[in-house]
């Protein structure tokens, strides 16, 4: 079995970079409804928009660690994909590694 390494190397740098665009792409949606708001605000002057649910202090920290933590699961869950990969492949090296170490049985001859 041969393995292209140059395409292997190509499809991981290919996912990275739509991820990558992905995360860039959520970050300028986010940019941009800040923008909008702030236009807003300069469109008319003198006007304070209402502010609803405000988080108390309280509320803000609990808002901000329960982020934290989903990002830690996220992470996570990320890291150990990547261990039970990690594991499989060990597991067909050890294999492959076993099978390449039997003697090769060559036929009677007559």
């Amino acid at each position: 079995m041969a393995v292209n390494v140059v395409e292997y190397f190509n499809k991981i740098q290919e996912e990275g970079l739509k991820t990558l665009k992905q995360t860039q792409d959520a970050s300028l949606a986010a940019f941009n409804e800040f923008r909008s708001f702030s236009k807003e605000l300069s469109d008319k002057p003198g006007t304070v928009p209402a502010i609803e649910n405000l988080p108390t202090p309280t509320q803000l920290v609990e808002l901000s660690f329960g982020f934290a933590t989903q990002v830690l699961e996220l992470r996570k869950a990320y890291t150990l994909k990547i261990a039970e990969m990690l594991v499989e492949t060990q597991k067909q090296v050890e294999n492959s590694v076993k099978s390449a170490q039997q003697p090769i049985v060559k036929p009677a001859s007559k």
